[in-house]
């Protein structure tokens, strides 16, 4: 399978854009003497470059950029909740950080296959997930909750209500808001999985369903650029703990990463950065 690499220096960060890629990762030893050729040229051009020094070995960290505000594509750059913690953890290990694009599906296998080190996608913990991989301690609390046209507000003024009327409803494929829909929802006229959450927009507007079920930060962006056409309730369904994936043998990895969001509590720099992306009310809600 072929592997089509770019470059794209963003304060710290690189991309390596892989299209179902069966290498592994790192690439050929010339293409990494080339990524970090390019990251030291970088520095008399004026760009803030990665620090670290030709000899580290870069940490792959896998992404699916189709996740406001945890992460998600604007223009050519990655942006969001997991970039700023990408960038922060790579300065504090000294190594410089490439984000590989990966489907959602395809993260835990390529963790496993060691074509990534880490999986930074906002990734809930789950107990068949932590049967395959371990996670670091969990950076932000979250939980599902119900999006659903704002003519229907007053349809839906609680969970216990949602789960008992007779709606259409939708969660996105391979997400614990699909495997709570399939053990939910005993009335509901018909349950939809979406290929991905990007599609629940669309899908509400023409009426094709009337709620879907996501996580609360997905939801919460998703309404505030909607906000004439969608509201949502924020009384979730579940609580549920992001964290980042990373492999059960990858025991100094696992130290490491520990040992800087520890340190990100206590000088309030994971606070900081979470209350840059959402708001403290929902930061409280799931406290």
């Amino acid at each position: 399978m072929q592997t089509f690499i770019y470059f794209n220096y963003n304060n710290g960060l690189s991309e390596i854009k892989s299209v179902s890629e069966k290498e592994d990762y790192p690439v050929k030893k010339w293409i990494k003497q080339l990524v970090l050729a390019l990251g030291v040229g970088c520095l008399g051009i004026g760009l803030t470059a990665i620090s670290a020094s030709a000899q580290e070995v870069p940490l792959m960290v896998g992404i699916t950029p189709d996740y406001p505000p945890l992460i998600f594509r604007q223009g050519d750059s990655f942006t969001g909740i997991e970039v700023d913690l990408a960038r922060k953890l790579g300065q504090e290990l000294n190594r410089p950080v490439r984000l590989v694009t990966l489907k959602w599906e395809e993260q835990i296998d390529a963790l496993l296959g060691k074509k990534i080190d880490l999986i930074m996608s906002g990734m809930s913990i789950t107990p068949t997930r932590e049967v395959r991989i371990r996670f670091a301690e969990p950076y932000l609390k979250s939980g599902l909750v119900a999006a659903f046209r704002a003519e229907d507000s007053k349809k839906y003024e609680s969970k216990e209500i949602i789960l008992n009327a007779f709606p259409v409803v939708a969660a996105a494929r391979d997400t614990t808001g699909d495997i709570f829909l399939k053990r939910e929802f005993p009335r509901a006229t018909r349950k939809v999985v979406l290929p991905k959450a990007g599609d629940a927009v669309s899908e509400l507007k023409r009426r094709s369903i009337d709620v879907f079920i996501h996580d609360a930060p997905y939801i919460l962006w998703m309404v505030s650029e909607n906000e004439a056409d969608l509201a949502a309730l924020w009384e979730p369904f579940n609580q549920e703990a992001l964290a980042w994936g990373i492999r059960k043998d990858d025991e100094a990895l696992f130290t490491q990463v520990n040992s800087a969001l520890k340190k990100w509590r206590e000088d309030g720099t994971l606070e900081a950065i979470l209350l840059k992306w959402l708001p403290g009310k929902y930061l409280n809600r799931f406290k």
